[in-house]
């Protein structure tokens, strides 16, 4: 599958609220601030938080999200957020093409390290950040029981993506 990361249009913003079946899902998701359901402009304005960059991960064969995510200014690092694979296309190693691609984007912009949080109850995504090279760190913030605050430092994240690169060509 030929995939390509892209600025996130409005559009593309908006079918992310179809990927979510409950409170629950998109709460974990997007924060406990995320009504469900709720208006698109509401969802809109929930996702587009200041000093926020919005990324898609498309298939590049027929422009259809597969994933999407967001990269901010946050703790000294650069901090992923609203990580999100389509339902339908998940284990299928996109949230590494997507997170890989993230890390691609911020890394251009400045070098420095790499933080998110995650769910403590998300094993698969817990596992999957961790076979990238995050670690489970001290959170910068109170610690919530809910959340586990992760990094990666700048170095291990460059070997990473040239990890990536090589196996793309």
């Amino acid at each position: 599958m030929n995939t390509q990361l892209v600025l996130a249009s409005v559009g593309e913003m908006l079918q992310l609220q179809h990927w979510f079946s409950s409170t629950e899902q998109q709460q974990s998701w997007g924060g406990d601030n995320f009504d469900y359901p709720c208006t698109e402009l509401r969802f809109l304005q929930l996702l587009c938080r200041p000093g926020t960059q919005s990324y898609s991960l498309l298939d590049s064969d027929n422009n259809t999200v597969l994933g999407f995510g967001q990269v901010c200014d946050r703790f000294g690092c650069h901090h992923l957020a609203r990580l999100v694979i389509h339902p339908q296309q998940r284990s299928k190693g996109l949230a590494k093409t997507l997170i890989s691609e993230l890390i691609i984007q911020a890394l251009n912009q400045q070098y420095r390290n790499i933080s998110l949080y995650v769910h403590r109850h998300n094993n698969i995504a817990l596992q999957c950040y961790a076979s990238l090279g995050f670690e489970i760190s001290p959170p910068p913030e109170a610690e919530s029981p809910r959340l586990h605050f992760m990094t990666l430092a700048a170095d291990d994240a460059i070997a990473g993506v040239n990890r990536y690169l090589q196996q793309q060509s």
